[in-house]
């Protein structure tokens, strides 16, 4: 990464991928500050790929590489070979990834999901690597998820307080219920296992008034939050996940969309109807939490139409557009300045 510019307290980053139009092989990375829109650290003209990130470590696996890199910003990379291209039942894969901490220690846990899909249903594998500083990096066998997990949609996924969470992977069955894939799997990073039972989400799934794709997992102040778009009453609303073990969850927000979304404010009543309509923007529909800045801040994005970082107040209950980073960037991470706890060891370093 770039040196960065001069930071502030307490500065709340976020890891974007913008990608190139006119190079669908390349991507730019840029650190971004939640409150200010700033870019205070890029990398540019990176190889397409999965890339995650978390607690200032980036985890980038080019298309088509024989390794992966593991970035600090601070003290740079190291590459890990990517190992062998594995089967699951007979099928040929792809692998996601995600990227979390251990609680209280320094160590970061890399999990590698492998997907086969035969024509109903997915069949998964696993595999996990330590990051800690040491440069003993190896791949170990880990278990498989209780049942398929979605890896095609970011934001079904979350890592919160050692445990990394997915929602279940849609059934493509013509016998496949809706409720067979209402729940949540929990992967212990500590532990190296998923939990055996599955968590149950805050609201059915026969309760929602949204298709399964417009779900989110997120992670707010180290708690794991549910949210959920009605769209009939209009509202984002977000639970957080108060005790895994119990099962808990407590409803702390319900938005009205017209408060984060645009082209859903209501009119102003108290002036006078224009004589020629007034064009309205285009109704956006989805808008994706990210984390909380320390003023008490919600940092959303807004990926269509436009690619916008917005920063909700929930004092004033408005908004505010931070930075316009179009269509094709996505946000990978998010961290909060000075969280990695070592250096990158030695090893192969780029």
């Amino acid at each position: 990464m770039a040196a960065p510019a001069t930071r502030s307290k307490g500065l709340s980053l976020l890891v974007a991928a913008v990608h190139d139009a006119k190079d669908i092989d390349r991507v730019d990375l840029k650190q971004v500050d939640a409150a200010s829109g700033a870019i205070v650290g890029k990398l540019d003209a990176q190889r397409a790929g999965g890339i995650v990130a978390t607690g200032g470590l980036i985890c980038h696996v080019p298309t088509g590489s024989g390794s992966l890199r593991v970035l600090n910003p601070v003290a740079g990379a190291v590459s890990i070979p990517a190992g062998s291209t594995m089967t699951v039942d007979g099928l040929p894969t792809w692998s996601s990834y995600v990227l979390g901490q251990v609680p209280n220690t320094i160590e970061y846990k890399l999990l590698r999901i492998y997907t086969a899909q035969d024509r109903y249903k997915p069949s998964q594998s696993c595999e996990i690597l330590t990051i800690d500083g040491r440069g003993d990096l190896c791949w170990r066998p880990a278990q498989s998820p209780p049942a398929p997990v979605d890896m095609t949609v970011a934001r079904h996924r979350a890592v919160a307080q050692g445990f990394a969470h997915f929602l279940m992977a849609s059934p493509r069955s013509p016998t496949s219920r809706v409720g067979d894939y209402d729940g949540i799997a929990s992967f212990d990073l500590a532990k190296e296992e998923w939990r055996p039972s599955l968590l149950q989400s805050p609201i059915t799934a026969n309760a929602r008034n949204c298709c399964h794709s417009s779900l989110s997992l997120v992670e707010l102040n180290g708690c794991l939050v549910f949210v959920y778009h009605d769209y009939l009453s209009y509202c984002i609303n977000m639970w957080v996940l108060a005790d895994l073990a119990k099962e808990k969850w407590l409803r702390i927000e319900s938005l009205q969309f017209g408060s984060v979304l645009r082209g859903w404010e209501e009119p102003d009543k108290s002036q006078p109807v224009p004589l020629i309509p007034v064009m309205r923007h285009p109704r956006e529909n989805l808008a994706q939490p990210l984390m909380v800045l320390d003023d008490g801040c919600i940092a959303f994005w807004v990926q269509v139409p436009d690619g916008v970082l917005r920063v909700y107040d929930p004092k004033t209950r408005k908004c505010k557009d931070v930075v316009r980073l179009g269509r094709t960037c996505t946000i990978v991470g998010s961290y909060k300045v000075g969280q990695v706890g070592f250096a990158l060891a030695s090893g192969s370093r780029n």
